[in-house]
C-alpha cells in the first residue's frame, strides 16, 4: 500500500506543469518604522501570504527577502503591539522590488502570525503555528486535533471526542494555554479533560514549544497555547462571517459566525460577537459504530472596546458548554469482563450498534467554562506602555456514570472558581536598546468537589477533595537585538499554596485540612545569530519549576472519562526541569528546512505509572464496576526529541512538504527504562497544487505514526498498537465573498489504534471522515 501511494504522489508532481528555476531570482526589500514617532521597528515580521517566505526586520528596521519568482503577491507586515499591514506587490523579472511599511500603535500585545512552523518574537520563544490554509482545513475539529498539524504537537485522545494537544511530549499541566491573554483555568489536569474552549474564538493561535514563555508561568514545562483576537475595529462599518461545516463520521453538524464594526459618529469604540453551535452522533471506526460517542456544544463570546489617545481598555466575555458522550465499552462491571474487553480485537456487540444514534446517555461529562476579562492600557512616553489585565472564570463539570442497580449517586461534580490578574510594564516598542517586560501575576481559586463552600465538604468518596489554590509570580524579561544577533534573558519567582479541605468521613463535622506550601524560581537564557540572509540558529538554555498539581497529590478514585482509578500522593515535590533547545532555520532559494533539537531532564518528575509489574495487571473494582490503576510517583525524566519541517516550492504553483515529530522519554533513575504515554514517531509528506493566483488549491498527503516500540515490556495493560498509515486530500477554493473547502482524512478508511488514545485498551480509532465547509463573509 505504500508503494501505490508513493507512485501515486510521484505521478501528480511529475505531470504537474513545473516553472523554471532560473527565473525566480528577484529580492523585495524596505523598512519598517512607526507611524507615530517615525523610528525604526527591529523584529516586524514580513511575509508573502501563501508562500514560505519572510523575513524579520534588523536592528535598523530594515528587512530583505530573496529567491522571488516574478509575479502578483500579497504581502504582509506584522509587529506586536503594531496593526498589522496587508498590501498586493507586483515584481518583474530579475527586479530588485523595495517597499517600505509604516505601522500605527495599538493595544493589542500579541498579534496574528500565521505562518506555518514560523518562529517569532522572541528569541526565548520558539514558535510554531499553522498557516492559513492549514487552520481552514481544520476548522469545526477540537484544539487538540486542530494543533496537531504542528511539528512537535501531538494529541492526546480520549476517545473520538476528546483531545488535549501534547508538545514534546508533555501535557496537562505541564501545558498553558492562554485564551484571550488570560490563563485559562479549568479541570485540565484530566487527560480527558480536553480544553474547554471553542477553536472558532480566535483565527490567531501559536504554540511556544518548550519553558520560553517566563511571562506567562514556569510551570509550562512542555509548553505554551497562545489564543489571540484580531484587533477590535475602531471605525463604523460592521462587518463578518458565517461558517457551516458537515462532518461525514458521526454526521456532525458545525455553524460559526462572527460580526464585527465600530460605532457610528464614536470613533475609538469597536465590538466584536461571535458563537457557534455543534452537533454529532456515534462515531465509526472502520468497521463498526461506537455506542454513545455523540457531542454537543454551545458557544458564545463578545467584546467591548474603546481606545483613545493613550488610553485603551477593552472588556470579553465567552461562554463555552458541551455534553460529551464516553464510550459505553470503557466502563465495565467486573474485572473477568474487562480483561476479556482488552484483549478482544473487537469490542462486545452491545457496544457497537448497528444503528446510528445522536442519543447522549451515560456516561458523559457535561462542561460549562464561563470567563470574563477586563484589559487597560496606558501609553507612556518613548514607547513604553503598562498594562493590566484582571479575569473571572467559572467552570463546572459534571461526569454522570453509568446506573449500578438504578441508583443515581454515580456522579463527580467540580465547581471551580478562579480570579486572575496581571500587571506589566511593556517596553517592547521602546527606542532603548534593551526592551524589558517587568510584572507580576497573581491567581486565587476555589475548587468544590462537595458540599456547599469549599470550607465545608460533605464526602471522603471525591476523586479530589475541596481545596483553595492560590499562586503569585514575579518576573522579568530583557530582550537587545542587534543586525546579527539577539539575545534575551528572563527570570521569574513563583510561590503556590494549596489548602485541602476532606471530612474525617461523610458528612462528618469534623474537617482535616492540610496545607502545602512551594516556591520556585525559574530562568531561560535565548540567543538567535543570523549567520548569512539564508542562516540563522536559535540557542535556548531554560530552568523551569512546577508544583504539583492537586489532583497529583490528593486523587482518589475513579477518573470517570478515563476509565481509570487513579492514586495520588501527597508527599510529591515540585518539578524542576533544566532545558537546552537548539533551532536551526536555513531557507535557500525555494527552499526552507527548520530542525529543532531538545534535551530536557526534570527532577522529581511526577508520572503516572500504570500498576502493572512485569505483566502482573492490578484492578479496582468499586460500585461504578471494574478499572484498571495508575498511581502517581516521582522520577527524574529526561524527555529529548527533534521537531523538522521541509518545505520547497518546486514551482510557482507546486509545493512539497515534509514534517517529523520524534521523542524519546527515559527514567533516569531507574537504569534509563522508557516511560509508557509518549508519543510515537509521527510523520507527514504533503504535496500541493495552487493556480486560479493561489485562489483555488488541493493537496495529497500520509501521515504515517510508527509503533511504539519505546516501552518497557509488561508495564502497561495493553501491548502498544501497531503502527499506521493514513492518507488525507483537501481542495479549497476563495472567491470574492465564499470561501469553500474539503477535506477527506482517513481516505482509505483504515483500521487502526493510536497509542496516545487512552480508549485503545477497549477499540477502534475513528474511520474515514469527510467534511465541506462553506465559509461566507459579511
Amino acid at each position: 500500500m505504500h508503494r501505490n501511494i508513493l507512485f501515486l504522489l510521484f505521478l501528480l508532481t511529475a505531470s504537474l506543469p513545473a516553472r523554471a528555476q532560473s527565473s525566480c531570482g528577484c529580492t523585495l526589500e524596505g523598512n519598517v518604522t512607526s507611524k507615530e514617532n517615525k523610528e525604526s521597528i527591529p523584529g516586524a515580521y514580513v511575509y508573502i501570504k501563501g508562500t514560505n517566505k519572510f523575513a524579520q526586520s534588523d536592528s535598523k528596521g530594515h528587512f530583505r527577502i530573496s529567491a522571488l519568482c516574478p509575479g502578483s503577491y500579497t504581502l504582509i507586515c506584522q509587529m506586536s503591539s503594531f496593526n498589522s499591514v496587508e498590501i498586493p506587490i507586483l515584481i518583474k523579472d530579475e527586479e530588485n522590488h523595495h517597499e517600505n511599511f509604516s505601522l500605527a500603535d495599538h493595544d493589542e500585545h500579541l498579534q496574528e502570525v500565521i505562518v506555518s512552523g514560523k518562529k517569532t518574537e522572541t528569541s526565548a520563544q520558539l514558535r510554531g503555528s499553522l498557516s492559513k490554509e492549514e487552520r481552514a482545513e481544520r476548522d469545526g475539529l477540537s484544539l487538540g486535533e486542530m494543533m496537531r498539524g504542528i511539528s512537535g504537537v501531538q494529541s492526546l485522545q480520549t476517545g473520538s471526542s476528546i483531545s488535549k494537544p501534547v508538545i514534546h511530549g508533555m501535557h496537562s499541566s505541564r501545558v498553558i494555554i492562554l485564551n484571550q491573554g488570560v490563563r485559562q483555568e479549568g479541570q485540565q489536569w484530566g487527560s480527558e479533560h480536553a480544553p474547554e474552549i471553542d477553536p472558532f474564538i480566535s483565527k490567531n493561535i501559536q504554540v511556544i514549544k518548550g519553558p520560553g514563555g517566563l511571562r506567562y508561568g514556569g510551570d509550562a514545562i512542555g509548553g505554551i497555547i497562545m489564543m489571540e483576537p484580531d484587533a477590535l475595529p475602531d471605525t463604523a462599518g460592521i462587518s463578518g462571517e458565517i461558517q457551516s461545516i458537515y462532518f461525514t463520521n458521526g454526521r456532525q453538524g458545525v455553524i460559526s459566525g462572527v460580526l464585527q464594526g465600530g460605532i457610528k459618529n464614536n470613533n475609538g469604540w469597536g465590538w466584536r460577537i461571535q458563537g457557534t453551535l455543534k452537533d454529532g452522533g456515534n462515531i465509526q471506526t472502520a468497521h463498526y459504530n461506537l455506542a454513545n460517542t455523540g457531542i454537543r456544544e454551545q458557544n458564545f463570546s463578545a467584546t467591548l472596546g474603546y481606545k483613545m489617545n493613550k488610553w485603551s481598555n477593552d472588556v470579553f466575555f465567552s461562554h463555552f458548554h458541551s455534553v460529551i458522550g464516553i464510550y459505553l465499552g470503557s466502563h465495565i462491571g467486573n474485572v473477568n469482563d474487562l480483561e476479556k474487553s482488552i484483549a478482544r480485537t473487537r469490542p462486545f456487540p452491545i457496544f457497537t450498534p448497528q444503528e446510528f444514534s445522536r442519543k447522549i446517555d451515560r456516561p458523559n461529562q457535561d462542561v460549562t467554562h464561563s470567563l470574563g476579562k477586563l484589559k487597560s492600557q496606558y501609553q507612556l512616553s518613548n514607547g513604553r506602555a503598562i498594562r493590566t489585565t484582571l479575569a473571572v472564570q467559572n467552570d463546572e463539570r459534571l461526569e454522570l456514570d453509568v446506573l449500578r442497580a438504578g441508583k443515581n449517586i454515580n456522579t463527580l461534580q467540580f465547581l471551580l472558581r478562579t480570579f486572575n490578574g496581571e500587571i506589566l510594564l511593556d517596553e517592547s516598542n521602546s527606542s532603548q536598546q534593551w526592551k524589558g517586560q517587568f510584572g507580576v501575576n497573581f491567581q486565587l481559586q476555589g475548587n468544590i468537589t462537595s458540599g456547599k463552600i469549599v470550607t465545608n465538604p460533605t464526602l471522603t468518596t471525591s476523586l479530589l477533595p475541596n481545596y483553595f489554590q492560590n499562586t503569585f509570580g514575579l518576573f522579568a524579561i530583557e530582550r537587545l537585538v542587534k543586525e546579527k544577533y539577539e539575545l534575551e534573558v528572563g527570570l521569574r519567582l513563583d510561590e503556590k499554596t494549596i489548602d485541602v479541605h476532606r471530612p474525617k468521613s461523610n458528612y462528618s463535622n469534623i474537617i482535616n485540612r492540610q496545607e502545602n506550601h512551594y516556591l520556585g524560581i525559574s530562568g531561560s537564557l535565548g540567543l538567535k545569530y543570523r549567520w548569512t540572509d539564508k542562516l540563522e540558529n536559535h540557542l535556548i538554555l531554560a530552568r523551569a519549576f512546577r508544583a504539583p498539581s492537586v489532583n497529583e497529590l490528593f486523587s482518589y478514585g475513579v477518573h470517570h472519562g478515563a476509565a481509570a482509578f487513579e492514586i495520588g500522593d501527597p508527599s510529591l515535590k515540585g518539578e524542576t526541569a533544566y532545558n537546552l533547545s537548539l533551532n536551526t532555520i536555513y531557507a535557500p532559494k525555494n527552499l526552507q528546512i527548520e530542525v529543532g533539537l531538545y534535551n530536557n531532564y526534570i527532577q522529581n518528575f511526577i508520572y503516572l505509572r500504570p500498576m502493572v509489574d512485569k505483566g502482573n495487571a492490578i484492578y479496582f473494582t468499586t460500585v461504578r464496576g471494574a478499572f484498571p490503576a495508575f498511581a502517581y510517583e516521582q522520577i527524574n525524566a529526561v524527555f529529548q526529541g527533534i521537531d523538522a519541517q521541509i518545505n520547497y516550492q518546486i514551482s510557482p504553483k507546486l509545493s512539497v512538504q515534509q514534517k517529523s515529530s520524534i521523542v524519546h522519554a527515559f527514567d533516569a533513575s531507574h537504569n534509563f527504562h522508557y516511560l509508557v504515554n509518549i508519543p510515537a514517531n509521527r510523520f507527514e509528506y504533503t504535496i500541493s497544487y495552487r493556480w486560479m493566483q493561489e485562489k483555488q488549491y488541493v493537496s495529497v498527503g500520509i501521515v504515517q505514526v510508527g509503533e511504539q516500540t519505546r516501552v518497557e515490556p509488561g508495564s502497561d495493560y495493553a501491548v502498544p498498537p501497531k503502527g499506521y498509515q493514513l492518507v488525507q486530500a483537501n481542495w479549497g477554493i476563495r472567491l470574492k465573498k465564499i470561501d469553500v473547502g474539503v477535506r477527506i482524512s482517513n481516505a482509505f478508511n483504515t483500521a487502526y489504534r493510536d497509542y496516545l488514545n487512552r480508549f485503545r485498551y477497549f477499540t477502534d480509532d475513528q474511520g474515514r471522515n469527510i467534511s465541506l465547509r462553506v465559509l461566507y463573509k459579511i
